[in-house]
């Protein structure tokens, strides 16, 4: 059979090819969703000190969908990158969800999100859209300006808990500024870390990322430096007294981090920035618990 040329090729890139289910969960990368919807319910946990899952779930399903059409917009945008890396496993990359399908499901997402924060607060809604905005102008504008793009994306779970507060109280809770630091520099560490394993199609497309500015070495030190600090402010909350249940869940996010920290100052690989990846969300994940338990 012969080849197809790059004409079909593009013509099957830019069709409305739905995809399944588990596409769409690849495309959005729903996981990190469930993450942010997991942070803002806990966020509110905290500074309600009470449970009520009917009354919590509602506010979180706004950034969650805003998560998922950021996500969906990335990738539309990043599509280049993704072919030149040979990211296979992206939908858009393997042709198994078309361009304009992706294109507008985000923004489809995008709405839905800001629709349900509108009927919870008017302060939740302008956090919602702001963070709305920057997420549309991440690709064509913050992602091309070196540390600048990669620290928006670390901001996506400190405005989690941000905007969890501000659910239940216009005045910002300790815990909750405390947390949204540390998401902050952990974040930050490891989009670091992936901007590293995306250097080689970045290259290949023209873009310029801090670790081709000041090197790997720098940017790992830099990294690694991040990690170190998000470890060193989680001890915060055991300054006045011992908190075991906020113990254990703190102790694996940490050691998670520092196991990312010291394993990519050794190797640079794509085996173990891989890794690191999936190091630095479960240690993400388990941290969101660490800080739930504060609300006790």
């Amino acid at each position: 059979m012969p080849k197809k040329t790059v004409a079909e090729k593009q013509s099957k890139a830019d069709s409305w090819k739905v995809g399944s289910l588990k596409d769409w969960i690849a495309l959005t990368r729903a996981e990190h969703a469930l993450i942010v919807a997991i942070a803002v319910i806990a966020s509110e946990f905290v500074v309600s000190k009470r449970f009520s899952f009917a009354q919590m779930l509602y506010p979180a399903l706004g950034p969650a969908l805003i998560t998922l059409g950021a996500f969906a917009w990335n990738d539309f945008f990043g599509v280049k990158t993704d072919a030149a890396m040979k990211r296979l496993e992206r939908p858009l990359v393997s042709g198994k969800i078309g361009r304009k399908t992706a294109f507008y499901g985000a923004l489809l997402f995008f709405a839905l999100g800001l629709i349900a924060t509108l009927f919870v607060s008017q302060t939740v809604f302008i956090i919602a859209a702001l963070f709305t905005v920057a997420s549309m102008l991440y690709d064509p504008v913050l992602k091309k300006i070196p540390l600048l793009g990669n620290a928006f994306i670390a901001s996506s779970m400190s405005i989690s808990f941000l905007y969890g507060n501000y659910v239940f109280s216009d005045t910002l809770n300790p815990y909750v500024l405390l947390f949204a630091g540390i998401s902050f520099l952990a974040g930050l560490g490891r989009e670091l870390i992936l901007t590293l394993r995306d250097m080689e199609g970045d290259r290949k497309i023209g873009a310029k990322t801090l670790p081709m500015l000041i090197g790997t070495k720098k940017t790992v030190i830099l990294a690694s430096a991040l990690f170190h600090l998000a470890v060193g402010l989680s001890f915060a909350p055991l300054m006045n007294s011992i908190k075991p249940a906020y113990l254990m869940p703190i102790a694996v996010t940490d050691v998670l981090f520092l196991l990312t920290a010291w394993t990519i100052t050794f190797k640079q690989t794509p085996l173990v920035l891989k890794k690191a990846r999936n190091y630095t969300l479960y240690g993400l994940l388990i941290g969101v618990i660490a800080f739930a338990t504060l609300g006790f």
